[in-house]
């Protein structure tokens, strides 16, 4: 490669820096904007409640099951 081929290719890559970078900064600038949630621990809380909800169901599935093996065993 030319010297003026790679003083092209640099600045090409700097130009692109650019652009990347552009891009990026008004996310982060958004971001710091941004309310916060009101309830911030909603969805933590709806997955802690969730597992309590699965063994309870869990007896009726049970039932369910004795329920099927009493009637194919009629």
């Amino acid at each position: 490669m030319t010297e003026m081929t790679k003083e092209l290719v640099v600045a090409r890559l700097a130009n692109m820096r650019g652009e990347i970078l552009s891009k990026i900064q008004p996310r982060e600038q958004r971001d710091e904007t941004e309310t916060p949630p009101e309830q911030p621990y909603v969805f933590l809380r709806q997955r802690m409640e969730k597992p309590g909800e699965v063994i309870l169901s869990v007896g009726e599935f049970i039932e369910c099951l004795q329920d099927v093996a009493d009637a194919v065993s009629l």
